[in-house]
This record gives C-alpha cells, structure tokens and sequence, in this order.
C-alpha cells in the first residue's frame, strides 16, 4: 500500500492510536492496514504485545519496518487487557488518542470525521462515530448505537442520558426485544489526551471501560457522528467469548488470578461515586451527579440485585472457607 506519511494533511495535529494485542495474528494485519490508511495521515500507531505466543510479533515487527509512524513493543510480562490498554494511552504524544482493537475496522476517513467534530465542539472531549457489529468475513450483523445524545451542557444531564441506556438494555429484554447493543462503543472515539490523563483510565476490574466513559462524561460532551465509521468484529475467537467463566474473564482483564473476594460490581459503584466527587465544578453539580448515580442504582433494578447478590455470593464463600479450616483444626 501507499505510505501516507509524507501526505499533506488539511491539519498536520498529531494523532495517537493505541492498539494493545493479544494473540491477534488473524486480524492484526487488517487493523494496521486500516490505521495506515487514514485520511489523517499524521498518526502514530502505537502496538503494545502482550506476551503474544502465535504470529502476531512478526507480523508488527514486519509493518513496523514499512511505516515509521508504527511504534512497536512487547511487554516483559502478561499485563491484563487492562494494563495493556493503559500502557499504550500512557504512551501517546499527541493531543488527541484513539484505542483501536487488533480484530475491528476503520473507514479511511474515522480519525479526520472525528477532529473536525472536536474542532465543531469545543466543549466535547470525545468524538465517535455511528458503529456496526460484522462477522468474521465482514459481514455487517447489526447496528451497535442508536444516537445516544450525550452532548448536554450540564455534566448530571449527560450522566444521566447514558445511564437511561442501560435502563432502555434492561426494558427492551423484559419486553421480550432485542436489546440495541452499542452504549460503550465511545470508548474507541477519538478523545482529547488532556482529558483522558485526568481520569483513572481502565480500571482492574470488567465493565470498568463503560465507567471510564462516564468519567469521560463528567468532564465534557460526547459528539456523535451521523455516518457508520467504526466496525466491531465479533468472531468465535474473541477475547472475551474465549473466557466464558467470571473467573477465567477477570484473569484475562488483569492479569492475574482473580482474588477470592470477587466485588466488581461494589467496586464500581464506589469508582462511580469517586469520579462523581472529583467533578471540577461547581458544588451544586457534583451534588447532582452523586445524586444521578445513586439514583441510576434505584432506577436500574438488576445494578440493585447484582449488589446484594454478590454480598451473599462472598458470604458463602466465607462460610465454606471458615468450614474448610474448622475441619483442618480438627484434624491438626
């Protein structure tokens, strides 16, 4: 393909794109291909290999030689997919990031939609486009969102329209409907890095990407772009389709083997109110959206029932644990 590196761009700000990978010599290639074809052509693309054990390495190492926009590097160790997102967010020099998955697809034109949408919002922080589920093939599935509005002035009103989405996931299934898929699809849009590095990033525990685009939200609008850009490629070898268990699941998200005392859904409340007190503005605001979270937890009855469920749940588990050792003291 042709290398866009000397392209003269309508504006030369640099982009950076992370692409932590995994085990993804299937697509990786693809993904690249789709990076380098930006319209935007000042981007670095930024690969952090998370101890890869099939082609993946060769393959970066082969594009990284051909672009030098391509920065290329391995970990010493396996990072989580949490880890390996922040790595690479942390790694980025330009003004605006972008996450990109090694197994989904760009059009050529997503980066520079996306600035020119920042550039129209001066108050938005993140700019994404309208997104489409495909197969392996390509083939397109179903659509991911559905205008989800977050461009309120007031950061409680944003907060609040994304959390209706959750609740709208919930409806549509107890009506028997299929569900419309696609509230966390703003966390591969374009963002402003300033705003990204003021937040905790990924935290260490599952669904936590949807809570950092809550605090996304606090910090400024969302812009939608009316036109499908972005392509997430579900295929039987997805990471998260691969670890089917919550234990195997929150091992891939860390790292690590999960401890005993599994509490990711207090965990998230607790990062939810946290993010919701560090609000830089006014009082009367962060009052509103401690109010909104506490009150998404009201309104949004299976958040409740995931709660209690999961005291009950390491309850038990103490319960077991204080039995096992009552019977080795007995032994002993």
């Amino acid at each position: 393909m042709t290398n866009r590196t000397m392209t003269p761009d309508h504006d030369g700000r640099l982009v950076s794109i992370g692409l932590p990978v995994y085990n993804g010599a299937d697509y990786v290639a693809e993904a690249i291909d789709c990076l380098r074809r930006q319209t935007h052509g000042n981007i670095e693309i930024i690969i952090s290999d998370n101890c890869s054990t099939d082609d993946t390495p060769a393959i970066c190492e082969q594009v990284a030689r051909q672009d030098p926009r391509i920065r290329y590097s391995r970990t010493d160790r396996n990072l989580g997919a949490a880890g390996n997102f922040n790595r690479v967010a942390r790694l980025a020099r330009g003004p605006f990031f972008a996450w990109a998955n090694h197994d989904d697809r760009w059009a050529d034109s997503y980066i520079e939609q996306c600035l020119e949408a920042l550039d129209d919002r001066r108050d938005a922080v993140l700019a994404y486009a309208r997104s489409e589920k495909i197969d392996e093939t390509g083939r397109t599935l179903l659509s991911l969102n559905a205008n989800l509005r977050l461009g309120a002035e007031r950061p409680s009103d944003r907060l609040r329209r994304y959390h209706d989405h959750f609740i709208a996931v919930d409806r549509r299934r107890g009506w028997g409907r299929e569900p419309i898929e696609g509230f966390w699809i703003p966390v591969y849009g374009l963002v402003r890095t300033e705003a990204l590095m003021r937040t905790p990033l990924i935290r260490d525990f599952i669904s936590s990407d949807t809570v950092l685009i809550e605090d996304l939200l606090l910090l400024g609008a969302f812009v939608e772009i009316d036109e499908v850009l972005f392509y997430k490629r579900d295929h039987q070898d997805r990471s998260m389709r691969d670890s089917e268990s919550y234990d195997a699941r929150a091992e891939w998200f860390t790292g690590r083997a999960p401890s005993r005392l599994l509490m990711p859904r207090w965990r998230m409340i607790a990062a939810r109110l946290g993010s919701a007190a560090r609000l830089p503005q006014s009082t009367g605001q962060k009052l509103a959206c401690l109010a909104e979270v506490l009150s998404f937890y009201v309104r949004r009855r299976s958040e409740t029932n995931a709660l209690v469920k999961e005291i009950l749940a390491n309850a038990e588990r103490l319960l077991r644990r204080g039995d096992q050792n009552a019977r080795v003291f007995e032994k002993w």
